[in-house]
């Protein structure tokens, strides 16, 4: 190798350590090369792990479709064969165009080509094949020489370190990023109480983070041991949402019943495999990942990863990254649980409470629950979360808590109301609020209790309120509550139809009431989800 030679070689092999990204790497690696043998047009080729063939990762002076189509196998074609053989080729004058890679111009269009394979040597008796180095010379121009391919040869053992640089540099950078990934679980688990939305966003960092098409988080059934679909990133997610499998079937199944995560490179090929969910859907299963949720040495679910969007395999690193992913998914399910029954025993606490106030005025028997259902109903209309659901369901059996400070003979009069009785009723709403103010855990309930009289054309009490300074919360229950006594029997009124007071709401729309409310009461009437109380 001539002096000249070696001195643009090392100034190349410096500049190549300076491209840790593999967006930069692998076209920098063609350029230099070109420039090193002067050539006019080339590639370099990447192994694809999962399917063992060819891709072209950098091109110059290639067909678009070329670039995009070319998937060599080993042993095909010349790159085949320098991929197989692990040897460099030079190649002077014409060739089989059958025989001539898609990586290079058309066979008439050069005059000579070398084909150089990259190879790591960190094992020095299997050299690992990352790679080809594929350069050209177009017809007019002096051919290649045995002296480019020795200096191609030499520059693709540099190549060779420095995409072994970068692939050491991307581990380090995506260890990192895997590491804020998960602090930012932890957060999301801290801030949030909704299950379903928490292990949505652990399975889009998953599926992110391993650069998967897609995933899914199975939940086992304790009683039947199916697996359901319990959260689906990616194709086909609505699909698939809440469907169930066997019970033992497929890589999920094995995972369920043996507590261990699996890895399978070739799943079209393993008859573990469970077809179907590729049968019902337009992903195909190439390679997946599929590890256990664990609780208390307890198998409660499963989540799995399918085929990595670079073609590459899944391997142990990234088996330790869904792993810890599971951790956080297992511990949010557990505090979920925890939550449930915690909130359950909350909300039975306060529908005692509830009744107890309303046992002291006997002809207004059932309000509250009809109450609370009718709000729920208008606000499932509204699309509100489940998070706000929640709160009113507690807010609307807590509404009427104030009476508690209403008199006897006020509560059970089976007539009118004077003027004063009605003036000391209506401090209901303020009493209530300050019952319930000290207590942190009813704050986001304190809405509900103190606005649900107020109207939307300021007429209310007890703060004269109108239109958007009332919080929804007091609108929503307006409207629920003023609905359910419409339709109630009173000792001193008969109810009601619902007919009837669908049509007396309406009068009010916009005076009384706020008219996306009214609209989304209506709805649910429509829908048959409020039942009538009086035919």
């Amino acid at each position: 190798m001539r002096t000249p030679d070696l001195e643009s070689l090392f100034a190349a092999s410096a500049d190549l350590g300076s491209s840790p990204d593999w967006e930069t790497l692998y076209p920098k690696i063609l350029k230099m090369a070109l420039a090193l043998v002067n050539a006019t047009s080339g590639s370099v080729m990447l192994v694809e792990e999962s399917s063992q063939r060819l891709a072209i990762a950098a091109s110059e002076n290639l067909p678009p479709a070329v670039v995009n189509e070319t998937q060599t196998r080993i042993g095909e074609g010349v790159a085949g064969w320098v991929a197989l053989h692990r040897q460099p080729l030079l190649l002077i004058g014409p060739i089989d165009s059958k025989q001539y890679p898609k990586s290079f111009p058309k066979p008439d269009q050069i005059a000579s080509s070398l084909c150089v394979p990259i190879l790591d040597h960190s094992n020095p008796n299997v050299p690992e094949l990352l790679g080809i180095i594929n350069l050209a010379r177009s017809i007019g121009m002096p051919p290649l020489t045995a002296n480019d391919l020795r200096l191609i040869t030499a520059f693709a053992t540099h190549a060779a370190i420095a995409i072994e640089n970068a692939r050491a540099y991307n581990q380090i950078r995506r260890r990192a990023t895997q590491s804020q990934h998960l602090i930012e679980v932890s957060r999301d688990i801290a801030k949030s109480l909704d299950v379903d939305d928490v292990l949505t966003s652990i399975m889009e960092r998953a599926v992110e983070l391993l650069s998967a098409e897609s995933g899914s988080l199975f939940l086992v059934d304790e009683q039947t041991g199916e697996l359901e679909f319990q959260v689906v990133v990616g194709p086909a997610s609505q699909k698939l949402l809440h469907t169930r499998l066997p019970a033992g079937v497929g890589i999920v199944g094995l995972t369920a019943q043996e507590g261990k995560p699996y890895i399978v490179n070739n799943a079209q090929t393993d008859p573990r495999h469970y077809n179907q969910v590729d049968n019902d859907t337009t992903l195909v299963t190439h390679s997946l990942l599929s590890v256990p949720l664990i609780d208390k040495e307890r198998v409660i679910g499963v989540i799995e990863v399918l085929n990595k969007k670079d073609g590459t395999l899944f391997d142990g690193a990234d088996c330790d990254i869904l792993t810890a992913f599971a951790i956080q998914s297992a511990i949010v399910l557990n505090n979920a649980k925890l939550y449930s029954e915690l909130r359950r025993s909350f909300a039975e606490t306060v529908r005692i409470i509830a009744n107890a106030v309303e046992a002291r005025d006997p002809y207004t028997a059932g309000h509250t629950n009809r109450v609370t259902q009718i709000a729920l109903a208008i606000a499932s209309e509204l699309n509100w979360t489940r998070e706000q659901m929640e709160i009113l369901e507690i807010g609307a059996y807590l509404h009427d808590i104030g009476k508690i400070g209403v008199s006897d003979a006020i509560l059970r009069k089976p007539d009118h109301l004077t003027l004063e009785e009605y003036n000391e009723m209506k401090k209901h709403p303020v009493l209530g609020a300050q019952m319930l103010r000290g207590i942190s855990a009813l704050k986001p309930m304190l809405p509900y209790v103190l606005y649900h009289q107020e109207r939307y054309d300021g007429k209310g009490y007890p703060f004269g309120l109108k239109s958007d300074e009332i919080p929804i919360e007091g609108r929503l229950l307006a409207v629920a509550d003023t609905f359910d006594a419409m339709t109630s029997n009173r000792p001193y009124r008969a109810g009601l139809s619902q007919a009837q007071a669908i049509e007396e709401i309406v009068s009010r729309r916009g005076t009384q009431f706020d008219p996306d409310i009214v609209d989304s009461l209506l709805s649910a009437c429509s829908k048959g989800i409020i039942q009538p109380i009086i035919e």
